[in-house]
């Protein structure tokens, strides 16, 4: 049987919401908010989405910096509460990155900290952040990256993840997935357990 993978990660980052910030899970996140927020420069003034925005954090994060608009999309209604009410400045939306409720060309950048590995199809969700850029605009993507137990840690969460893990992709595959959805790379690093790539949609 199939998991359904959407399913498993809303229960899950539900039930987590409201301690997210202060459990292990959004210590491990920051990380990766931090490592984005060193590395990405934003257009002035860009339209930006945060995809796996959880309670909100990198956006906030990312407005020390920056003037822009944000919008956060996640799979849990529990988040997107919480961080709708802890950062009222953006807009904060319930929905799956398989089909991202906005339309065509509405965004400068779309970010996905560390959620990339919750998607039961990839392929989909880089043809609807494909859909929703605009022509030139940006794709970052910062993943887990498990350089000794790649095989190992799949097997794993295979078998056991109750969190809706699907996969984690090593540094050619991640590659691989966005030249074959037409992204141009910009930027692919590999620093510690963090894999960070920025691609821009032709235009």
């Amino acid at each position: 049987m199939s998991k359904n993978y959407e399913k498993l990660s809303e229960t899950y980052y539900n039930r987590l919401a409201k301690k997210f910030d202060r459990s292990f899970d959004g210590f491990l996140s920051g990380f990766f908010k931090r490592y984005i927020l060193k590395n990405l420069e934003l257009p002035e003034h860009a339209n930006v989405l945060d995809v796996g925005s959880a309670t909100g954090c990198l956006l906030k994060m990312l407005a020390s910096k920056y003037q822009f608009e944000g919008i956060g999309l996640d799979i849990s209604s529990q988040m997107t509460e919480i961080a709708q009410k802890q950062y009222p400045e953006f807009s904060f939306v319930t929905g799956s990155a398989m089909q991202i409720p906005f339309e065509g060309q509405s965004f400068d950048v779309l970010i996905c900290s560390a959620s990339f590995h919750h998607f039961p199809n990839p392929e989909t969700f880089l043809r609807e952040a494909e859909r929703v850029l605009k022509p030139g605009g940006k794709l970052v993507i910062a993943e887990i990256r498990m350089p000794i137990f790649h095989g190992l840690y799949n097997q794993y969460i295979h078998r056991f993840s109750k969190e809706g893990d699907v996969k984690v992709y090593t540094f050619d595959e991640l590659m691989r997935l966005l030249e074959t959805a037409g992204f141009v790379l910009i930027k692919g690093r590999k620093h510690l357990q963090i894999q960070y790539f920025e691609a821009y949609k032709k235009a």
